[in-house]
């Protein structure tokens, strides 16, 4: 389907797709209710300043996965981490899922964008735990994994930054259910757009 003229090129997080990579200053600045942002997973709050949304959330997926299965892996993910879902900038996969309705539930369920990353991009992204599934459906060794690991804002990809740059952690390596995996990485001084209110 071609690209509507009339959406905004960075869509508010309301489970649209961001194009991967996108400056997500919009998702950042837009006024809403962030549920448990008064909570103890927030990170990064500094004099006068909100929470940070530093936490990246992949997402790998098989065609017809329930929208319950995806939020029971992203609730039971937040609390291996000790983080709230107002500690989150996105949810992000692959492109071949970025249309798919279970994982667009879930993105608008918490309100954060759902970035869509091209297979040739996750590829580049060495993972700790490949999976013969996804190398099988999609040439990629992993999708969960790969994709949180993917920096969500215009900042140089991870494995292109100088030496001594802070890259991602991944906090939480890849957890499989049944019709999908989810891990979870936290990127280091997201950029001041990239603050919640």
């Amino acid at each position: 389907m071609p690209p509507d003229p009339a959406r905004p090129a960075h869509p508010p997080p309301t489970g649209d797709i961001a194009p991967a990579g996108a400056d997500l200053a919009a998702v950042a600045a837009s006024p809403r209710p962030r549920p448990g942002s008064e909570g103890s997973g927030v990170t990064g709050l500094g004099a006068g300043q909100g929470p940070v949304a530093d936490l990246v959330i992949g997402v790998g997926a098989r065609p017809g996965v329930d929208a319950a299965e995806i939020l029971a892996l992203i609730d039971a993910g937040l609390r291996a981490v000790g983080a709230t879902p107002a500690a989150v900038l996105a949810l992000a996969t692959v492109t071949a899922r970025g249309d798919e309705p279970a994982l667009l539930a879930a993105a608008h369920h918490h309100g954060w964008p759902l970035l869509a990353h091209p297979p040739a991009l996750l590829a580049a992204v060495p993972v700790p735990h490949p999976g013969r599934a996804s190398h099988a459906a999609l040439g990629v060794p992993g999708v969960a994994e790969a994709a949180c690991l993917l920096a969500p804002h215009p900042n140089p990809p991870p494995w292109t930054a100088p030496p001594g740059a802070p890259r991602p952690q991944l906090l939480l390596p890849k957890q499989v259910a049944a019709r999908a995996t989810l891990a979870i990485a936290r990127h280091p001084n997201p950029a001041p757009h990239d603050r919640r209110p």
